[in-house]
């Protein structure tokens, strides 16, 4: 009996426990307009926001993990990828968000479908 009460404490903690991304609101780039040359900056709480679910109270690290170019689209390259605040605190319902902004560069010769995925990984702090 022990054993099973055990077992449903661990389950129970680890999904209580566990850090989660909840959703991911992108930036509005509908009215987007960039040329050769130029440079549209994207302000932290204009861009996209992750936001994120865990342990109240709990301090939080967003940490951006990129390698390389990052194209948006055809001609248009991902420069300054930031987030406004790296380690957040969680409120007392364990939410939070991270604000995350960047600036496009017009760039000239892009063909093709370029898309690479902006990796980033969350963790709590100790």
């Amino acid at each position: 009996m022990k054993q099973i009460l055990f077992i449903l404490l661990f389950i129970y903690s680890a999904s209580v426990f566990s850090l989660e991304i909840q959703s991911v609101k992108n930036a509005d780039l509908k009215k987007l307009f960039i040329y050769d040359g130029s440079r549209d900056i994207i302000a932290p709480e204009d861009g996209i926001i992750v936001y994120v679910k865990g342990k109240a109270n709990k301090r939080v690290r967003f940490k951006i993990k990129k390698t390389g170019s990052i194209y948006l689209t055809p001609g248009a390259r991902i420069e300054g990828l930031r987030a406004e605040r790296s380690v957040i605190l969680l409120d007392k319902f364990g939410e939070g968000h991270f604000e995350i902004g960047f600036s496009l560069v017009g760039e000239k010769k892009v063909s093709g479908k370029h898309k690479k995925g902006i990796k980033y990984e969350i963790e709590y702090v100790e």
